[in-house]
């Protein structure tokens, strides 16, 4: 069982780092970093354009990026899971373990540079070894600033092991309304999502209470402008990471000749819909409806095809009207 194991691929961003079994291995993922990474790198209109025409982004991260992340058009995690994520978020070797030292094979024993070599006499009580032991530790491990992530050598790195996926999480979403609906306010974005529930502002008066609406807008705001920055700093090969980019002014995603395209392509001209802003609703505009219905506990509200509820979704989520009852 222990050698299965040792041959079996483990992930810095899974707790316990290895799965047996592909099913489980599979679900976890889902639920892991390693899902909304996929998530994030999906909503890159340079990764998108670049897969629609066949250009190579002009940055080299992003570049290999675009190389490495497999099929970004299927809207199933699972299935990319299978053919790219498990590869490429695999880490090439397993973590160092404690082990004891063979005093007859000294000589050929490969001793490590990030390692400290105790002998542990085993004639005093064990809670007395314990103790010493952690004094060695505290004098030369670093302790909680010990930044796993710089260890990995999986093909894509986690920038950090220091983050929330339910910010994660939240901010995709957020993201992604500015995106699907890029005039609603922010406060609708973060009340639809239901963000901060106790923050109520539906069926108030915004000139007499304007105080729920602000701090609404606020978070809301906040968790969009991270967002930008994950999204930004994926398509550089570094996530999780909502650290501000500054580019400088004639910085372009492509060479001269693809960005008047690429722009054209993404921004789209007039009042018309750009192929960005279409191949977004394709994929995502059912999939946010989903989220929202089951943030807002309207299922069994939308489940009558004559409900009002139902009728007024579309542009309760659109944000051109507040009603749902």
């Amino acid at each position: 069982m222990n050698e299965k194991r040792d041959k079996s691929p483990f992930f810095k961003g899974l707790p316990g780092f290895t799965r047996t079994d592909d099913q489980l291995l599979a679900s976890d993922a889902e639920d892991s970093i390693y899902r909304w990474w996929w998530e994030y790198l999906r909503l890159s209109p340079v990764l998108w354009y670049a897969r629609k025409s066949g250009s190579t982004p002009a940055d080299s991260r992003t570049a290999r990026v675009l190389r490495l992340c497999g099929d970004l058009e299927d809207d199933s995690f699972y299935r990319w899971w299978r053919s790219t994520g498990k590869q490429v978020f695999a880490e090439a070797k397993r973590p160092a373990a404690v082990r004891e030292l063979d005093l007859t094979q000294l000589q050929s024993h490969p001793f490590r540079d990030k390692a400290i070599y105790l002998e542990v006499p085993l004639t005093i009580r064990k809670s007395t070894i314990i103790r010493q032991v952690k004094k060695y530790l505290e004098q030369h491990h670093d302790g909680r600033k010990l930044d796993l992530a710089k260890t990995s050598e999986a093909t894509f790195r986690l920038h950090t092991k220091r983050f929330r996926l339910r910010v994660l999480e939240t901010g995709f979403w957020v993201l992604l309304y500015r995106l699907l609906y890029p005039e609603i306010a922010v406060w609708r974005i973060g009340d639809r999502l239901q963000i901060a529930p106790h923050q109520k502002v539906r069926d108030i008066d915004r000139l007499a209470n304007a105080k729920p609406f602000t701090m609404l807008s606020s978070l809301t705001g906040r968790f969009l402008y991270k967002a930008k920055y994950l999204q930004m700093n994926a398509e550089f090969d570094s996530f999780p990471n909502s650290e501000k980019i500054i580019l400088a002014n004639s910085w372009r995603p492509f060479a001269e000749d693809r960005q008047a395209d690429f722009e054209a392509a993404t921004v789209g001209i007039g009042d018309a819909p750009s192929e960005w802003q279409q191949w977004l609703h394709q994929h995502y505009a059912d999939y946010l409806r989903q989220e929202i219905i089951r943030r807002n506990h309207l299922y069994d509200a939308v489940k009558m095809p004559d409900s009002k509820t139902r009728k007024r979704l579309p542009e309760f989520i659109a944000g051109t009207s507040d009603l749902l009852a």
